[in-house]
């Protein structure tokens, strides 16, 4: 299977999706552990409010946020994943010729586990995660 990727990247709101899963399930008692494990560049250009379909950021007149205003929003959402007392793992997929850092910053904000694999099979993120998760159950 694959996933196609690139273009609109609502971060924040994937975040707050994982995080919404995540904290349902520990509420439930199923689980006793979350960790949310992102692949991303790091680079948010789809504010929460669009993806949320609210009319004044869609549209030729919508309001346009700011790099700044998107990556506050994505900090937002990694604090709220930490102080539910869940897991963040970060897979950079950025190539870093043109890195930003951002994945890099995302997963310190929630003090999690960064893993930079830009071209990164299956396996390679399997076992990144398979790693990740092993770790976590010793902290």
């Amino acid at each position: 299977d694959t996933m196609p990727c690139g273009g609109g990247s609502p971060l924040a709101h994937g975040l707050s999706i994982a995080a919404r899963v995540g904290i349902n399930q520990l509420a439930s008692g199923d689980v006793g552990r979350v960790m949310v494990v992102c692949l991303t560049d790091g680079r948010a250009n789809i504010s929460i409010n669009k993806s949320n379909g609210d009319p004044e950021y869609i549209g030729p007149e919508a309001i346009k946020p700011t790099n700044e205003d998107l990556q506050e929003e994505v900090n937002d959402m990694a604090a709220r994943i930490y102080a539910a007392g869940m897991s963040l793992l970060v897979i950079d997929t950025e190539n870093k010729f043109v890195s930003s850092g951002m994945a890099e910053k995302l997963a310190q904000k929630a003090c999690g586990k960064y893993y930079y694999l830009p071209n990164g099979t299956d396996q390679e993120i399997a076992a990144a995660t398979a790693q990740a998760m092993s770790e976590a159950k010793t902290d």
